[in-house]
């Protein structure tokens, strides 16, 4: 017969084995789910152009029984640099739905997104124009772009300011112009001299994405354009290209 003490110490030990078969069994998944993570890692590496800074996290737990039941609840990534849409982007997010855990790493539902420089949104319209422009942020609307060019008139070359709003329109990223500025003197976009409202009333950037992905949103951030898109039944390294 146990006494009190004996007793005591069994169960004792009996909660210490559980404890440790615990902790091994969570060491295991983790370990299982930390593979996992970098093989997705390194699909969206190898799918992509010199992609900087690719990290990858499976979220719920525990991770064996995802892995079982043949699809892993969401996996989020992040990129410190990578291409997206035909353009070279900083602060990529990506967070995934409904992944195949092996690869290619097939998930049902995607979305991600990326910052576009304004440095490259420059390039892309001074290309469209034909003429050099700067862009940034409007310093009076947070939603909105602020582009300058030199326009020439009358042999004189003046400098014309236009604050644009971007959006996506059909598919596509469009930068409306919705104030204009000649010289330093406030015009209106139609009544703007030399077809100068025509020409920057509709921009269009081109934007690439891969087959099966829709762009969804765009917006302005400190640092660029923030293009957002979406997917579905698409392996994630073909997000990246």
């Amino acid at each position: 017969m146990l006494t009190e003490g004996r007793r005591g110490s069994s169960v004792l030990a009996l909660l210490v084995a559980v404890s440790l078969l615990a902790l091994v069994a969570v060491g295991v998944d983790r370990g299982a789910a930390a593979f996992t993570e970098r093989g997705v890692a390194a699909a969206i590496r190898a799918g992509g152009s010199d992609v900087v800074g690719a990290d990858v996290q499976i979220h719920g737990f525990p991770f064996l029984t995802q892995l079982a039941s043949g699809g892993l609840e969401e996996v989020s990534g992040s990129l410190r640099e990578g291409s997206f849409g035909g353009y070279r982007v900083a602060d990529v997010t990506i967070d995934a739905r409904d992944v195949a855990p092996r690869p290619p790493w097939q998930a049902g539902e995607v979305r991600a997104s990326g910052v576009v420089g304004f440095d490259t949104i420059g390039a892309a319209i001074s290309h469209h124009l034909g003429a050099e422009v700067t862009v940034g942020p409007s310093p009076d609307d947070d939603a909105a772009l602020l582009i300058g060019l030199p326009f020439s008139v009358l042999g004189a070359t003046v400098q014309v300011g236009a604050t644009a709003v971007p959006r996506v329109v059909d598919g596509s990223v469009t930068v409306q112009v919705t104030a204009l500025s000649v010289g330093g003197v406030a015009v209106q976009v139609e009544d703007a001299p030399l077809g100068l409202g025509d020409l920057l009333g509709t921009l269009t950037l081109p934007v690439s994405l891969p087959a099966g992905v829709a762009l969804r949103e765009v917006r302005v951030e400190s640092e660029g354009l923030r293009i957002a898109g979406e997917a579905h039944d698409v392996a994630l390294g073909e997000l990246i290209g």
